[in-house]
């Protein structure tokens, strides 16, 4: 007889056959943090890692990626940051950054979507977040290495914002900033409990406090799409079988989620820790 899986997702590591059951791959779910707790993986995902010889992630955290992303974030066409946003919003902004030592000529020419990612984390202390981590174990143990999206895809989820979206989301950003730290530990807590549910619903009340129009915008293009997407593109490596896919954990829950997209096209997905 035939288990039934959980209608809901539950925890972060999930074993995954495809319909025919031959091979076997492994679903983790990741989140962007360097927090010690974080990085302290537990056995079961590091056994489950040491025995894939392939790794999937988002996108290769590499040196052409990050420079990449440098070189997107500023304006190339002679604007300032300044002429593009209100000046009070303008002289908030140099603030905040100078606060984290960013002094008003290093920032002189970012865009405002780039100054609403570097306020919406916490200042890193040592740059080895947990998808870097993985990353590097895995070139040292020889894996294969895959990003299933490039950095150029997700970078075009900001470049595509229009400036007003980009000013409304800096603003708002802003305003949260107080906040930020107790949202980092709620959201680490929710991550080390393995519970998906808290997690997803720490993220849903994060979207509310947005322009409703830009949160139905963010939800369907940086969540939903990039689901489908990556959904496709992870086909033919669970039919490969042996791949360990590390992808962020609010990509797992839901009904737009990886994890009831993948058991809608048949495949098995069962919680391995």
């Amino acid at each position: 007889m035939a288990i039934a899986e959980p209608l809901r997702p539950s925890g972060l590591l999930y074993r995954v056959q495809p319909p025919d059951g031959a091979v076997t791959s492994y679903l983790f779910g990741t989140i962007h943090s360097e927090d010690p707790r974080v990085l302290d993986l537990p056995d079961q995902v590091l056994r489950t890692f040491a025995s894939s010889p392939r790794l999937a992630l988002e996108v290769i955290p590499d040196a052409t990626a990050i420079i990449k992303a440098m070189v997107s974030m500023v304006y190339t066409d002679g604007r300032l940051l300044r002429e593009v946003i209100p000046a009070d919003l303008y002289r908030e902004t140099a603030a905040a950054l100078e606060a984290l030592g960013m002094p008003e000529e290093a920032i002189k020419d970012l865009k405002p979507w780039a100054v609403v990612l570097l306020l919406s984390v916490p200042p890193s202390e040592t740059g080895e977040f947990l998808d870097h981590q993985l990353y590097t174990r895995a070139n040292a143990e020889g894996k294969s290495v895959l990003g299933l999206e490039t950095m150029a895809e997700q970078l075009a989820l900001f470049e595509d914002l229009s400036e007003s979206e980009q000013i409304t989301l800096l603003r708002e950003t802003l305003a949260a900033r107080e906040e930020l730290a107790d949202t980092v530990e709620a959201l680490i807590r929710a991550y080390l409990d393995a519970d998906l549910d808290r997690l997803q619903t720490l993220g849903d009340t994060t979207l509310s406090a947005s322009d409703p129009a830009l949160a139905v915008r963010f939800q369907e293009r940086v969540i939903d799409s990039r689901n489908h997407r990556m959904v496709e593109r992870m086909r033919p490596l669970l039919h490969e079988g042996g791949w360990f896919i590390a992808l962020g954990a609010l990509h797992l829950p839901g009904d737009e989620g990886i994890v009831a997209l993948l058991r809608q096209q048949g495949y098995r997905v069962t919680p391995a820790d």
